[in-house]
């Protein structure tokens, strides 16, 4: 059977399985397991959400059929909000339903039944592509407005303001990255003292939710205000925030 054995530079990807049907899931997660893979698994798409509030994982495999959310919507959230890599896993075989899968954000599409030995390699192999990507963001990063005003963290009411004094609320992960990154404005911070302030592991799976954490942040911020947060990548070592800031 092939197995992580084969991919001697590969980490164990960590997997969860989004199934609704109990002896499926268990069956196919025992397999996936045998595989070398770490999984975890879902019957339903809150139990999802809970999985990767806790830990970010490496791909999701997801069942369309789901009791509480249509899986393609759940696919357009995953796309639209992390870096994570996805399948779809499901009985639908039309052309039809293919290409909504494809289209809601899947990187593989699968139809059951299905040989769990190639669904292992396929995640493996999706894991590693994503692995050596280059980072989410840093070809695409805006440029912030111009403007001799600062923004403004505001830690009494845990938003930030930008110049032009708008105000955005944060959540706790949110804020703790802005100061975590502008402790000493104009410094880059290393990517392992921003996993360690954020209490992700220093791990392929926390420094990919270190990096959906951030790009959700700068896609939250220019929505609510209309221009770039100035969070920017600096290759090789980690993130900048690159404007001055007033913090209250």
């Amino acid at each position: 059977m092939a197995d992580l054995d084969a991919y001697p530079d590969t980490t164990a990807p960590r997997v969860v399985l989004v199934e609704d049907d109990v002896d499926l899931r268990e069956l196919l997660a025992h397999c996936l397991s045998s595989q070398g893979l770490t999984v975890a698994t879902a019957g339903s798409g809150l139990e999802l959400y809970q999985q990767i509030a806790k830990e970010p994982a490496d791909i999701v495999i997801l069942d369309i059929g789901l009791p509480d959310q249509d899986g393609y919507t759940i696919a357009s959230f995953l796309r639209a909000n992390t870096n994570m890599g996805l399948i779809i896993l499901t009985a639908r075989s039309r052309v039809d339903d293919r290409l909504k899968g494809f289209t809601s954000g899947a990187d593989l599409y699968f139809v059951k039944p299905v040989d769990c030995r190639e669904l292992a390699i396929a995640t493996i192999n999706l894991a590693r592509r994503l692995a050596t990507s280059p980072e989410a963001g840093e070809a695409q990063t805006l440029q912030p407005t111009s403007s001799s005003e600062p923004w403004i963290l505001d830690s009494s009411r845990w938003s930030i303001h930008s110049p032009r004094g708008l105000p955005v609320r944060l959540t706790a992960k949110e804020f703790d990255l802005v100061v975590a990154l502008t402790q000493e404005p104009g410094r880059a911070v290393d990517r392992t003292e921003l996993l360690e302030k954020l209490d992700y592991a220093n791990t392929v799976q926390g420094s990919r939710g270190l990096d959906a954490l951030v790009s959700r942040l700068r896609r939250k911020i220019e929505a609510a205000v209309g221009e770039a947060f100035p969070i920017q990548t600096v290759h090789a070592k980690g993130y900048l925030f690159s404007a001055p800031i007033k913090q209250l």
